[in-house]
């Protein structure tokens, strides 16, 4: 099932040698090699966090020993708290399990910090699960998050899909019938297995199969024990305020010229169709680049919930439309050096990949196995 890139006998150039050398290997060595990944560069520092589309599994655990997720409508309410977070940060989720007191995720990142990405999941849901069952207090349990090599990605779907022992839900049902489940995206893994149906056969038949025993280890252990394949990080919770302001500038400049308006429109109390459309937009766009509502509100005179709601009403009217509008102007500042004029934002890949190392702003750092020390999700 695991693609081999090269032999240990190409590596090593003896049959022989290679051979014992690879039973002094630890476990992480040995399946790194098969893959071609590089031991001797840890991707898990804070410098190379700043990659664009960083793949997270993120586990949620509830503070009970009982289901989270345990009827029908509780995974809507858990999908529909997934399709707010990808309208409003952009990104991708790849895979879901819900089984007993877990919830794990397999989610790319786009530019906003997965730590504000998962508050449109977590807070939603722990109101919802308190309502349903008429209980108090805190549901989820501080969220535990591992960086994945993207070499493992087709891997570790599988195994996150694997049959359920004791009831629960997952969303296996997304890579056999994509139109089921619109807020998963499956084509990424789809497509390195195949194209059109061969390529859900192909699913079905290696999720039958199951991955490697070390892989599985390594996927469902609470601590790092491979870090080549899957190590623990700490999800930032936010950018810092002044680069938010030089972000907010950029975004507001961009959309000003799509839309031909001034700021001062933009600011003013207007309600007409197109300076409204144009605040909706700026709103949007900001918060898909990690600016808070409540400085945008500053800037454009209006409270952050205000400026929230609009673009749900707007979302509600023409979704497709305000969607590809938000991504054209991202592309744009992603694409034009003169939005990223100020020192703040360092490199043209700041805004593209939303991360800055220099200035400790790296979406994730590295932790060691320890006692969880990630701030909790309510």
């Amino acid at each position: 099932m695991l693609s081999s890139v090269g032999t240990d006998a190409e590596m090593f150039g003896d049959g022989t040698v290679a051979e014992e050398r690879a039973m002094k290997r630890p476990a992480s060595e040995t399946i790194c090699a098969r893959r071609g990944i590089n031991m001797k560069t840890r991707s898990g520092r804070v410098g190379a966090a700043s990659k664009p589309a960083a793949l997270f599994h993120v586990v949620l655990r509830g503070c009970r020993p009982e289901a989270l997720v345990r009827e029908e409508g509780d995974w809507r309410k858990m999908a529909d708290g997934i399709d707010t977070m990808l309208f409003w940060c952009g990104g991708r989720i790849l895979g879901l399990r819900c089984e007993a007191d877990r919830v794990e995720l397999a989610i790319e990142t786009a530019l906003v910090p997965l730590g504000n990405m998962l508050r449109y999941v977590t807070v939603p849901y722990a109101l919802h699960f308190n309502r349903a069952r008429s209980r108090e207090g805190q549901v989820f349990r501080p969220m535990r998050v591992y960086r994945l090599q993207r070499a493992f990605r087709t891997d570790f779907i599988l195994w996150l899909h694997r049959p359920l022992k004791g009831g629960g839900w997952t969303a296996d049902d997304a890579y056999l019938d994509p139109a089921s489940m619109p807020w998963v995206d499956a084509s990424a893994v789809l497509e390195e297995l195949g194209r059109g149906p061969g390529a859900r056969r192909q699913y079905r038949a290696l999720r039958a199969r199951g991955v490697e025993e070390e892989l599985a280890l390594a996927f469902a252990s609470p601590r790092a024990t491979l870090p080549h394949i899957r190590h623990r990080v700490r999800p930032a919770q936010a950018l810092r305020k002044r680069r938010q302001r030089v972000l907010l500038r950029s975004v507001v400049r961009f959309v000003a010229e799509r839309e031909e308006v001034s700021a001062l429109e933009l600011a003013s109390r207007s309600r007409a169709r197109r300076i409204c459309h144009a605040r909706c937009l700026v709103t949007l766009v900001a918060v898909r680049c990690g600016v808070s509502l409540a400085m945008i509100g500053a800037l454009l005179g209006r409270d952050g919930s205000t400026l929230q709601e609009s673009v749900l009403r707007l979302r509600a009217r023409d979704p497709d439309g305000l969607l590809s509008a938000a991504e054209a102007i991202l592309a744009a500042m992603g694409t034009d050096e003169s939005a990223l004029g100020e020192a703040d934002l360092h490199t043209r890949a700041g805004v593209r990949e939303g991360c800055s190392a220099e200035d400790g702003e790296a979406e994730e750092a590295a932790v060691p196995d320890a006692p969880d020390t990630s701030e909790e999700d309510q």
